[in-house]
């Protein structure tokens, strides 16, 4: 008989999940905004995320596939788990740059600009992190615990406190703590809305777990991912001007600006790898989640039977496979675009918008079979869903417009290319399925 997850285990993978030190420097271009926008983002969707997900959670183990296809049927449930693994695959690449990027500049600096170097980074750590999924759900689970301990939460704790001593030494009384910029603040609304992302991950480990555990793990990851993600922006955004912020290195920065003004400058090499540490374990809950959901619907015949097949650790090998060849695949845009920048902030929006076209549809699920069930106090899940669903639309419109700080040719031509994308992620999956049917039926 196999442990079931404690509490414990399913909040620090729901907090790893959606915890990442890597989010605070698109968050932090807000400035003076920053509570505002993350008030707006935690009303709008944290919470209902969370409530929406708890609600499901009691009524399927399947997670996102299995949510939607309670509500909306079989169809729209495969479109929803195929948009979450799509966006798993645009998204990693960013989170394993941020990795690499973070322990590249702890040894040199420099070395963050060398394409090839973090290219080779990339592929290394998606491959690692693929075989140690591939060894099951209990090492997973171990892996996870480690690194959200010593990799997410010290250092998010050694960053607020880090905080405290800027804001006693380094400013005046007369000091505005936060920039105030207002050019950025549509785009970094999207990104703290992009930073609350995943709360709903630990739901395909429910069956894993004891009965109730899921739902008081969200409850208290919810407090642990809105304060820590909050204060670690209020302190970037507090220590480094808006136009030096980069997507990749500001947070190394910080980490060696802060312990050279300490004088022990050798201990942010420590530092950052802890935080890089931190980030592996969130790419490590990334990898498996969408592909469970994904062999659920693969079982159900929208996929060959044999991408569900199962190893001797019962992990769906064949779906890790695939997924860490598209990943490496995907990352060659940092080998061909030009700007680092620019390939990483592509990536990122891209997998954003597709993610949010996911919760569009769990939300709209949640309020088409809350409508027809006695059995639950309707007001409440529509309220989360119905808050969800005008804050993931809004959302999703913000981010057809280009940062501020990435120059773009055209502001229409970049609208209308991710209006194009999805279209084209959206059409695949139908167009894919109906050739099928015909075949089958042939």
């Amino acid at each position: 008989m196999n442990k079931k997850l404690s509490v414990l285990s399913l909040t620090l993978i729901t907090v790893c999940s959606v915890d990442s030190i890597r989010n605070l420097p698109a968050a932090a271009l807000a400035g003076s905004q920053l509570f505002n926008y993350f008030t707006l983002a935690l009303v709008f969707f944290l919470i209902p995320c969370a409530v929406v997900s708890m609600w499901f959670s009691n009524q399927s183990h399947q997670g996102v596939y299995g949510w939607v296809k309670k509500g909306l049927g079989r169809d729209l449930a495969f479109l929803a788990i195929w948009f979450q693994c799509i966006q798993n695959i645009l998204i990693y690449p960013t989170l394993l740059s941020f990795i690499a990027g973070t322990m590249l500049y702890s040894f040199a600096p420099a070395l963050v600009d060398n394409k090839l170097l973090l290219f080779t980074l990339i592929i290394t750590l998606v491959w690692i992190l693929t075989w140690i999924n591939l060894k099951g759900i209990q090492l997973s689970s171990r892996f996870n615990f480690f690194c959200s301990i010593t990799g997410l939460l010290i250092p998010f704790a050694i960053i607020l406190i880090m905080g405290l001593y800027w804001w006693l030494t380094q400013t005046q009384p007369d000091q505005t703590l936060l920039p105030q910029n207002t050019n950025y603040s549509w785009t970094s609304l999207t990104a703290i809305i992009l930073s609350f992302c995943g709360i709903e991950l630990a739901a395909v480990h429910a069956e894993d777990s004891n009965p109730g555990a899921f739902s008081k793990a969200v409850f208290i990851s919810i407090f642990v991912v809105f304060l820590s993600m909050l204060s670690g922006s209020l302190i970037l955004a507090m220590i480094i001007p808006p136009e030096q912020l980069s997507f990749i290195s500001s947070i190394p920065q910080l980490i060696q600006l802060f312990f050279s003004k300490m004088g022990c400058a050798p201990l942010a090499i420590i530092f950052n790898g802890l935080i890089a540490i931190g980030c592996v374990g969130t790419a490590n809950n990334w990898l498996l989640a969408p592909i469970k959901g994904l062999g659920f619907a693969a079982g159900e015949g929208f996929l060959d039977k044999r991408l569900t097949k199962l190893n001797k650790n019962r992990a769906p090998a064949l779906l890790l496979i695939l997924q860490a060849l598209c990943v490496s695949f995907i990352s060659t845009l940092f080998l061909i675009i030009p700007s680092l920048n620019a390939s990483y902030w592509i990536m990122l929006n891209a997998a954003t918008q597709v993610n949010l076209l996911m919760y569009l549809l769990l939300f709209i699920s949640a309020i088409k079979l809350v409508m027809t069930s006695n059995k639950v106090s309707r007001l409440k899940i529509i309220t989360a869903a119905g808050f969800g669903l005008f804050g993931a639309t809004i959302a999703l419109i913000v981010s057809l417009s280009p940062p501020p700080s990435l120059e773009f040719h055209s502001k229409l031509l970049y609208a209308i290319s991710g209006g194009f994308f999805l279209l084209l992620i959206i059409l695949l999956p139908v167009l894919g399925q109906k050739k099928r049917q015909r075949f089958i039926e042939a």
